[in-house]
């Protein structure tokens, strides 16, 4: 089983943590582990799962963001600390 730590979850992108999502799915299913696997496996699931609804929740504010500056004619990057831009002939 692959060891992913809760401090390695900020460096999994979406892609990858849903992956090993889906992985540990599977070997919860399997049937094969012992009950100390299966918790610390179900742990781990549960901090990915986590972990993926955060970045969908950050990726649906940078949305509505850059929808909301589209609308005033006005780019604001997605990322804390930003500046406004305004885009001239919008």
């Amino acid at each position: 089983m692959d060891a992913t730590t809760v401090t390695d979850l900020t460096d999994l992108s979406f892609e990858q943590a849903l992956t090993r999502l889906q992985e540990m799915v599977g070997e919860l299913e399997g049937g094969g582990l012992t009950l100390e696997e299966t918790i610390a496996t179900f742990q781990q699931g549960s901090e990915l799962a986590s972990h993926c609804q955060r970045m969908i929740a950050n990726a649906e504010l940078r949305i509505t963001e850059l929808t909301a500056a589209a609308d005033d004619g006005v780019f604001q990057a997605p990322t804390p600390g930003h500046t406004r831009l305004q885009i001239s002939g919008l």
